[in-house]
């Protein structure tokens, strides 16, 4: 069941080294927070939902110009930002 509400609604796949994030909400939820471990590293992902899509996703303060997280094991906390933007 999990995987299927990350996958099919939030849109989370993982590809090898990195997430891919095609997120599916509905314009009623304004703001989502998912907490994504990956081997013993926590990704916390904050997702603002204005509608349509994504718009920008930054990984620690750095913004991803393919709107994919790269993906690392260093047993360090990572905060994303996702922003659905109007389109």
């Amino acid at each position: 069941m999990y995987q299927l509400v990350t996958e099919s609604l939030l849109g989370i796949r993982l590809e090898v080294d990195q997430l891919r994030i095609e997120p599916r909400l509905p314009r009623a939820w304004r703001d989502l927070t998912v907490h994504y471990r990956y081997r013993e590293t926590v990704y916390h992902l904050q997702v603002k939902n204005l509608g349509g899509t994504i718009s920008r996703v930054v990984c620690d303060g750095v913004e991803q110009a393919n709107h994919r997280i790269p993906l690392q094991d260093d047993r360090q906390d990572h905060h994303v930002e996702i922003d659905l933007g109007g389109s």
